[in-house]
């Protein structure tokens, strides 16, 4: 057996165990949400509110983990008194996978790609480590078609604020995936990303929260 084959099998592998850990702790984090509605006494509400925001605001940055119907939710149940509560905990759940993206060392990125099998850009992560963001967007922008280049480079907040609150933007990962992206591209500073994601997500809780939750077009 060549030595390829098993450093492909270990690949599979511990891709497979990423992908299992990401699915249990998003199964076990929506069996506590169903938990608090179901089981919690009147007693308790304010905690069983706490858990609940806290569970939505990790879900939601969770790549793929659809956590933002969570909180859309709750506006709807809860109305108006609920919409700061909902924009909190959006704004930290996507700043927090903002965050873990910015954090990830350059090595674990490389060793994650190259076991997806996508070499080429394993090499470029390697190639980019160390770098400047400075240099990393101008590369980026030396690469990219003219007119594609101003809209990445010079409006990139921009850009990712409206991606954010495109709908079916899950197919590419969802708010939780757009922001650890930005995370791991090194392109975003961070106090900037966090104004910007705070003023992304501000519309529909803001809306609410003067309207009510009948502005909803699901709930007419």
């Amino acid at each position: 057996m060549s030595t390829e084959t098993p450093s492909r099998l270990a690949a599979l592998a511990r891709t497979v165990l990423r992908l299992a850990g990401i699915a249990g702790f998003a199964l076990a984090t929506i069996w506590l949400l169903d938990w608090c509605q179901t089981e919690v006494g009147d007693s308790a509400r304010m905690t069983a509110l706490v858990v609940i925001l806290t569970v939505y605001a990790v879900l939601l940055a969770v790549p793929f983990v659809p956590g933002v119907e969570i909180g859309l939710t709750l506006l709807m149940v809860r109305g108006a008194e609920m919409a700061p509560f909902v924009w909190l905990a959006t704004f930290l759940g996507l700043s927090l996978a903002f965050l873990v993206g910015s954090r990830t060392p350059a090595a674990w990125i490389e060793a994650t790609v190259r076991d997806l099998g996508l070499r080429r850009l394993a090499d470029q992560v390697r190639r980019n480590s160390g770098r400047s963001s400075d240099a990393l967007l101008q590369d980026l922008c030396d690469r990219l078609p003219g007119w594609l280049a101003p809209i990445v480079c010079d409006y990139r907040y921009v850009t990712f604020a409206v991606l954010l609150n495109v709908p079916g933007n899950a197919i590419v990962g969802g708010g939780g995936g757009l922001a650890l992206m930005a995370g791991l591209s090194r392109l975003f500073k961070g106090p900037a990303m966090m104004l910007t994601i705070a003023l992304a997500v501000t519309p529909v809780p803001l809306a609410v929260w003067f309207f009510g939750p009948n502005l909803l077009p699901w709930t007419q």
